[in-house]
Protein backbone atom coordinates (compact mmCIF):
# COMPACT_ATOMS: atom_id res chain seq x y z
CA UNK A 1 0.00 0.00 0.00
CA UNK A 2 1.42 3.11 -0.81
CA UNK A 3 0.21 6.36 1.11
CA UNK A 4 0.00 9.50 -0.59
CA UNK A 5 -0.63 12.60 1.08
CA UNK A 6 -2.43 15.51 -0.94
CA UNK A 7 -3.84 18.87 -0.44
CA UNK A 8 -7.23 18.70 1.79
CA UNK A 9 -9.12 20.38 -1.17
CA UNK A 10 -7.74 17.66 -3.71
CA UNK A 11 -10.32 15.22 -5.15
CA UNK A 12 -8.05 12.05 -5.36
CA UNK A 13 -9.65 8.90 -4.20
CA UNK A 14 -7.67 5.95 -2.82
CA UNK A 15 -7.90 3.47 -4.89
CA UNK A 16 -5.03 0.62 -6.93
CA UNK A 17 -2.75 0.48 -3.65
CA UNK A 18 -2.67 3.72 -2.94
CA UNK A 19 -4.35 5.28 -0.03
CA UNK A 20 -5.08 9.13 0.04
CA UNK A 21 -4.75 11.29 3.07
CA UNK A 22 -6.05 14.51 3.23
CA UNK A 23 -3.86 16.87 5.45
CA UNK A 24 -1.02 20.04 4.82
CA UNK A 25 2.60 20.10 4.95
CA UNK A 26 4.67 22.31 5.64
CA UNK A 27 8.51 22.24 3.74
CA UNK A 28 10.36 21.30 6.55
CA UNK A 29 8.23 17.73 5.97
CA UNK A 30 9.43 17.49 2.25
CA UNK A 31 12.24 15.82 1.49
CA UNK A 32 13.84 14.33 -1.57
CA UNK A 33 14.37 10.40 -2.24
CA UNK A 34 15.84 9.01 -5.41
CA UNK A 35 13.98 11.55 -7.32
CA UNK A 36 10.83 11.51 -5.61
CA UNK A 37 8.47 13.95 -3.50
CA UNK A 38 8.33 12.11 0.39
CA UNK A 39 7.45 12.75 3.57
CA UNK A 40 10.32 13.34 6.42
CA UNK A 41 12.09 10.87 8.60
CA UNK A 42 10.57 13.06 11.37
CA UNK A 43 6.88 13.47 9.93
CA UNK A 44 7.28 9.63 8.69
CA UNK A 45 7.85 7.97 11.80
CA UNK A 46 4.99 10.01 13.94
CA UNK A 47 2.70 8.90 10.93
CA UNK A 48 3.38 5.49 11.88
CA UNK A 49 2.72 6.47 15.52
CA UNK A 50 -0.69 7.27 14.62
CA UNK A 51 -1.25 4.33 12.59
CA UNK A 52 0.21 1.55 13.93
CA UNK A 53 0.30 -0.82 16.53
CA UNK A 54 2.92 0.57 19.60
CA UNK A 55 5.35 -2.41 19.18
CA UNK A 56 5.27 -1.67 15.23
CA UNK A 57 5.75 2.35 15.94
CA UNK A 58 8.65 1.89 18.42
CA UNK A 59 10.60 -0.48 16.18
CA UNK A 60 10.56 2.07 13.83
CA UNK A 61 11.31 4.76 15.96
CA UNK A 62 14.15 2.91 17.88
CA UNK A 63 16.00 2.24 14.67
CA UNK A 64 16.16 5.87 14.01
CA UNK A 65 17.33 7.07 17.29
CA UNK A 66 20.28 4.67 17.64
CA UNK A 67 23.23 6.47 16.38
CA UNK A 68 24.67 3.24 15.17
CA UNK A 69 22.27 1.51 13.21
CA UNK A 70 20.24 4.54 11.45
CA UNK A 71 22.31 6.61 8.97
CA UNK A 72 22.86 10.00 8.55
CA UNK A 73 19.65 10.17 6.30
CA UNK A 74 17.29 8.72 8.40
CA UNK A 75 18.44 9.94 11.98
CA UNK A 76 16.39 11.50 14.08
CA UNK A 77 16.33 13.14 17.90
CA UNK A 78 13.49 12.86 20.02
CA UNK A 79 13.19 16.22 20.69
CA UNK A 80 12.89 16.59 16.45
CA UNK A 81 9.64 13.74 17.04
CA UNK A 82 7.82 15.93 19.91
CA UNK A 83 8.31 18.91 17.41
CA UNK A 84 6.32 17.70 14.46
CA UNK A 85 3.78 15.83 16.76
CA UNK A 86 2.76 19.10 18.45
CA UNK A 87 2.74 20.65 14.66
CA UNK A 88 0.93 18.39 13.54
CA UNK A 89 -1.20 15.93 15.25
CA UNK A 90 -4.61 17.18 16.71
CA UNK A 91 -5.21 16.67 20.40
CA UNK A 92 -8.35 13.86 19.48
CA UNK A 93 -5.63 11.43 17.59
CA UNK A 94 -2.16 12.82 19.17
CA UNK A 95 -2.02 10.36 22.10
CA UNK A 96 -1.17 6.59 20.39
CA UNK A 97 1.83 8.60 18.15
CA UNK A 98 3.21 10.48 22.20
CA UNK A 99 3.11 7.25 23.90
CA UNK A 100 5.35 5.48 20.61
CA UNK A 101 7.76 8.35 20.82
CA UNK A 102 7.98 8.44 24.79
CA UNK A 103 7.97 5.05 24.74
CA UNK A 104 11.13 5.32 22.25
CA UNK A 105 14.96 4.89 23.65
CA UNK A 106 17.09 3.60 20.37
CA UNK A 107 19.08 0.96 22.40
CA UNK A 108 17.64 -1.99 20.71
CA UNK A 109 20.05 -3.60 19.06
CA UNK A 110 17.27 -4.82 16.55
CA UNK A 111 12.94 -4.51 15.78
CA UNK A 112 12.81 -7.98 17.98
CA UNK A 113 14.23 -6.12 20.97
CA UNK A 114 12.34 -3.43 20.55
CA UNK A 115 9.13 -5.74 20.09
CA UNK A 116 10.11 -7.51 23.23
CA UNK A 117 10.29 -4.48 25.25
CA UNK A 118 6.33 -3.31 24.38
CA UNK A 119 4.95 -6.80 25.06
CA UNK A 120 6.99 -6.73 27.99
CA UNK A 121 5.50 -3.34 29.28
CA UNK A 122 2.03 -4.72 27.82
CA UNK A 123 2.41 -7.35 30.04
CA UNK A 124 2.43 -5.47 33.11
CA UNK A 125 6.11 -7.04 34.40
CA UNK A 126 8.68 -4.12 35.64
CA UNK A 127 10.38 -2.34 32.02
CA UNK A 128 13.84 -3.68 31.83
CA UNK A 129 17.25 -2.23 31.13
CA UNK A 130 18.66 -2.55 27.75
CA UNK A 131 22.39 -3.62 26.78
CA UNK A 132 23.36 -3.08 30.10
CA UNK A 133 27.13 -3.92 30.08
CA UNK A 134 29.16 -7.07 32.27
CA UNK A 135 32.92 -7.46 32.40
CA UNK A 136 34.03 -10.42 30.46
CA UNK A 137 36.46 -12.54 32.46
CA UNK A 138 38.51 -12.85 29.20
CA UNK A 139 39.01 -9.51 28.43
CA UNK A 140 36.04 -6.49 27.19
CA UNK A 141 32.71 -6.65 27.96
CA UNK A 142 29.16 -8.54 27.39
CA UNK A 143 25.87 -6.68 26.82
CA UNK A 144 22.61 -7.94 27.64
CA UNK A 145 19.54 -7.61 25.53
CA UNK A 146 17.45 -6.64 28.49
CA UNK A 147 17.87 -6.98 32.04
CA UNK A 148 16.08 -6.85 35.71
CA UNK A 149 18.92 -6.09 38.00
CA UNK A 150 16.55 -6.26 41.02
CA UNK A 151 15.40 -9.67 40.02
CA UNK A 152 18.71 -10.86 38.71
CA UNK A 153 17.56 -11.97 35.86
CA UNK A 154 18.50 -11.52 32.17
CA UNK A 155 16.19 -11.68 28.65
CA UNK A 156 17.63 -13.01 25.69
CA UNK A 157 15.89 -13.07 22.25
CA UNK A 158 16.93 -15.82 20.51
CA UNK A 159 16.44 -15.49 16.81
CA UNK A 160 17.41 -18.04 14.25
CA UNK A 161 19.93 -15.02 12.66
CA UNK A 162 21.64 -14.62 16.04
CA UNK A 163 23.41 -18.31 14.90
CA UNK A 164 23.07 -18.41 11.32
CA UNK A 165 23.60 -14.73 9.22
CA UNK A 166 26.90 -14.28 8.53
CA UNK A 167 25.76 -10.17 10.26
CA UNK A 168 26.11 -11.80 13.10
CA UNK A 169 28.40 -15.03 12.59
CA UNK A 170 31.50 -12.52 11.80
CA UNK A 171 33.92 -15.10 11.13
CA UNK A 172 32.14 -17.56 13.73
CA UNK A 173 30.77 -20.67 12.23
CA UNK A 174 27.22 -21.42 14.01
CA UNK A 175 28.53 -24.53 16.44
CA UNK A 176 31.03 -21.63 17.48
CA UNK A 177 28.54 -18.73 18.06
CA UNK A 178 26.30 -21.39 19.60
CA UNK A 179 29.75 -22.53 22.05
CA UNK A 180 30.75 -18.50 22.23
CA UNK A 181 27.12 -18.20 23.39
CA UNK A 182 27.42 -20.91 26.48
CA UNK A 183 30.28 -19.40 27.54
CA UNK A 184 29.11 -15.88 27.87
CA UNK A 185 25.45 -17.44 29.55
CA UNK A 186 28.23 -19.26 32.06
CA UNK A 187 29.63 -16.16 33.16
CA UNK A 188 26.81 -13.92 33.78
CA UNK A 189 25.10 -16.73 35.53
CA UNK A 190 28.21 -16.73 37.63
CA UNK A 191 27.45 -13.36 38.82
CA UNK A 192 23.74 -14.75 40.36
CA UNK A 193 22.46 -14.18 37.23
CA UNK A 194 19.05 -16.34 35.88
CA UNK A 195 18.22 -16.42 32.43
CA UNK A 196 14.78 -16.48 30.10
CA UNK A 197 15.25 -17.01 26.26
CA UNK A 198 12.23 -16.50 24.14
CA UNK A 199 12.03 -15.88 20.02
CA UNK A 200 10.12 -14.33 17.59
CA UNK A 201 7.19 -16.54 17.87
CA UNK A 202 6.47 -16.09 21.72
CA UNK A 203 6.91 -12.19 21.01
CA UNK A 204 3.80 -12.83 18.30
CA UNK A 205 1.95 -14.85 21.01
CA UNK A 206 1.90 -13.16 24.13
CA UNK A 207 1.20 -15.89 26.50
CA UNK A 208 3.92 -17.78 25.82
CA UNK A 209 6.34 -14.81 26.71
CA UNK A 210 4.15 -14.23 29.72
CA UNK A 211 4.73 -17.98 30.77
CA UNK A 212 8.51 -17.53 30.22
CA UNK A 213 9.24 -14.28 32.14
CA UNK A 214 7.23 -15.49 35.03
CA UNK A 215 8.97 -18.74 35.49
CA UNK A 216 12.03 -16.71 35.36
CA UNK A 217 10.55 -15.34 38.50
CA UNK A 218 9.68 -11.73 37.36
CA UNK A 219 6.13 -10.41 38.73
CA UNK A 220 3.32 -8.78 37.15
CA UNK A 221 3.47 -4.80 38.30
CA UNK A 222 0.90 -3.37 36.42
Amino acid sequence: MVHLIVDPASSARSKNGVRIHREGLESADVVELGGLLVTSPQRTLVDLGRALHLRDSVSAIDYALNPVRSTVENRVTKDELFEVHDRVVSPRGGRQAMKAIEFGNGLAANAGESESRVVIFELGFPDPILQRRHVNPRGGFYYTDTEWPDYRTIGELDGRGKYLKEEYLGSMTPGEAVYAEKIREDHLRAEGNSFARWGIDDIREPRRLQRILTQAGLPIVR
